[in-house]
């Protein structure tokens, strides 16, 4: 499996050079979340793969679905992932092939598709989502569980705070 490891000397060097005003403080914040996005990305695609043979694109796409009612369009499921229209066909396409979800004709408007999570979608999304978050808590063992209640509070409050601009 593949992982992403950070330097150390690499950190504290980016904190030095923060320190000695040589970069902005704000980079404190966004360089850090940065990496561990991409470093928790890596870790999870990678898992995601070995176990389930999937892709991160398509347990979000199942994720979303199985969070929002089992039943979304294309451009709602396209709203809550982060992948262009082209991508979601792409993903929709492999999903539906893999038997994780099927079309239906919209009831109320005719000229819509509606994309639903079939049981053996409902399965494989559970059982990856309740994988991962194993796998992925590891990253967050260096907090107690204050901290821990801290951090998702912060990270809450800066994502609500993304809408304003």
């Amino acid at each position: 499996m593949k992982t992403n490891r950070v330097d150390n000397n690499l950190v504290t060097n980016f904190y030095d050079k923060v320190a000695d005003g040589e970069l902005p403080e704000v980079f404190t914040m966004t360089f850090p979340i940065a990496l561990i996005q991409k470093t928790i990305f890596t870790h999870a695609e990678s898992f995601l793969k070995e176990k389930f043979d999937l892709l991160n694109s398509e347990v979000d796409v199942l994720a979303s679905l199985f969070t929002h009612g089992k039943i979304l369009s294309p451009t709602q499921l396209y709203d809550l992932t982060i992948f262009s229209s082209g991508g979601m066909t792409k993903v929709l396409k492999r999903l539906e092939a893999k038997g994780f979800i099927y079309r239906k004709e919209d009831e109320n408007d005719k000229r819509c598709t509606l994309v639903c999570l079939s049981q053996s979608g409902e399965e494989i999304v559970k059982k990856s989502l309740f994988e991962i978050s194993k796998e992925c808590s590891k990253y967050f063992e260096a907090f107690n569980d204050e901290e821990r209640e801290l951090f998702s509070a912060l990270l809450k409050k800066i994502l609500l705070n993304i809408n304003k601009f």
